[in-house]
């Protein structure tokens, strides 16, 4: 999506550079064997465009790049094309942090972020089709309360039980404090590579389409994101 309408002219050089790289990515997608690759320009304001582009193709995952230090800059400031699509996106979002030292499969440690809600554990239907690219995952829940409960052990050790059936290393983390820094904290320590987390909470009582640990995490993880819509969104 180009923002300069002098850019977007198909004469320009800024142009003529942009579609050379897209018909390369393009390129590069066929010998991987997909098919069906189509290239769109658009001008304007990108997360508006890329939104409406998602919609009228009828897109299943959205993936997009931000980049360190100036997109926690541009988030805050409220111009950031990522964090919009973040908040406004009805399906999921893929945000690739652009470290370059990054493994070349990002699902090989996949950390699941989980308040045990239906919406929270959305993304196991992606690993569940992904199995074979998924080597390790991690279901975390953070008690933000202090309330033990034995039952929440139970859950997660079924959660763990499932991708143990698919072939997948799993195991699962109990921690106590503030959910973002503690997922954050153990993404880190454990070398995920992805967090994957509902956009909103279970108590989400507000119009906010993004929750309070979603925001954390856009902002500090230092790894992918995949972010999950609510339900009711895509219904």
């Amino acid at each position: 999506v180009f923002e300069d309408e002098e850019d977007a002219e198909p004469r320009s050089s800024k142009f003529q550079e942009i579609t050379q790289k897209l018909e390369n990515y393009r390129t590069e997608l066929l010998q991987e064997g997909y098919h069906d690759i189509k290239i769109v320009t658009a001008k304007g304001d990108p997360a508006e465009n890329i939104h409406k582009l998602t919609e009228e193709n009828d897109a299943d995952l959205i993936f997009v790049a931000s980049h360190g230090k100036g997109f926690i800059k541009s988030a805050i400031m409220g111009g950031s094309t990522t964090y919009d699509l973040a908040r406004e996106a009805l399906q999921p979002i893929f945000i690739d942090k652009d470290d370059e030292d990054a493994k070349e499969n990002l699902l090989s440690s996949v950390l699941v972020a989980t308040d045990f809600s239906k919406k929270s554990l959305q993304a196991l239907n992606i690993i569940r089709e992904l199995r074979d690219k998924v080597e390790r995952c991690l279901f975390v829940y953070v008690d933000e309360d202090g309330k033990e409960n034995e039952s929440n052990q139970i859950f997660l050790q079924e959660l763990t039980d499932e991708m143990k059936m698919f072939g997948i290393k799993a195991e699962f983390r109990i921690a106590h404090g503030v959910a973002s820094r503690e997922i954050i904290q153990i993404a880190e320590k454990e070398k995920c590579q992805i967090i994957t987390m509902a956009k909103t909470g279970a108590g989400n009582c507000t119009d906010d389409s993004l929750g309070s640990t979603s925001k954390a995490l856009l902002l500090n993880a230092e790894c992918a994101l995949l972010l999950m819509p609510d339900i009711d969104d895509e219904e």
